[in-house]
């Protein structure tokens, strides 16, 4: 995530014009900065692809095997090769904002993948007692409010100065006004996970207290940068922090609904 938030903050969207070599008939690119950062992403890819083999490679020879974590390791595989495929359509579309942003939404849902089956293997169960449904409901409302901020900040992005390249199409929106909706949806979520917490406060649900504090201190961080780094003319290392936290941010998130439906 946050290579990839480099190569569009850095301006080196179109580093390598080829893919998958970096030029045509070149696999790495020259010595001039923009085609490293580019191509460093692509090796960083690589290095996910290998940690994805590892866990396919440990769930299928597991024994007994587990038909949980062979599908969901299997999941990875999937999407990995989506993004290759993206990443390969990003470059020959000259960085489409649409494409950049489905490229960013399924490193998302990669992260939510990889969180459950590493829930799943780790056999994290929460041993507290069943959370009761309208909680449980609570915590989905949590979730789905949090998907719906990332979806509006990568329209915010795609609206934004940094599309990789100083020459690329950038959204037809107005820069203020979409960050203003996705200002309403990150309220929005502190609003429902405050309501949340203060539900869950004094009650034997101690472990989903504790990781619904946690992501109200990771949310409000956030938000935090993000107001920052807009009121200063959206500088690219506070962009990059912004980056980290929507990740942060998206991880707590996944685990909080993880903690509602796993409980005994």
């Amino acid at each position: 995530m946050i290579t990839g938030g480099a190569v569009r903050l850095t301006g080196s969207g179109l580093g390598c014009s080829d893919w998958p070599n970096c030029e045509p008939g070149q696999l790495v690119p020259k010595a001039n900065i923009h085609g490293w950062v580019e191509f460093g992403n692509r090796l960083i890819t690589g290095l996910v692809s290998i940690a994805v083999i590892f866990a396919v490679s440990g769930s299928l020879l597991r024994y007994p095997r587990d038909k949980s974590l062979t599908s969901w390791s299997l999941g990875l595989v999937v999407g990995v090769i989506i993004q290759i495929i993206l990443g390969a359509i990003t470059v020959v579309t000259h960085l489409s904002p649409p494409i950049v942003m489905a490229h960013f939404l399924v490193s998302m849902v990669l992260i939510w993948n990889a969180v459950v089956l590493e829930a799943k293997a780790s056999n994290n169960r929460n041993k507290e007692k069943a959370t009761l449904p309208y909680t449980k409901m609570h915590c989905w409302l949590v979730g789905t409010t949090t998907a719906i901020t990332v979806f509006t900040g990568t329209i915010v992005t795609a609206s934004g100065p940094h599309g990789g390249d100083e020459n690329v199409n950038r959204l037809n929106f107005d820069l203020p006004d979409v960050a203003r909706i996705h200002g309403v949806s990150v309220f929005l979520l502190v609003f429902v996970l405050a309501g949340l917490n203060l539900r869950l406060k004094g009650t034997q649900q101690k472990n989903l207290y504790h990781s619904t504090k946690t992501m109200l201190i990771v949310v409000v961080a956030q938000a935090a940068i993000g107001y920052v780094q807009y009121f200063n003319q959206l500088p690219p290392l506070l962009v990059a922090c912004h980056i980290a936290g929507a990740t942060a941010v998206w991880i707590s998130s996944v685990r909080l609904v993880l903690k509602s439906v796993t409980s005994n």
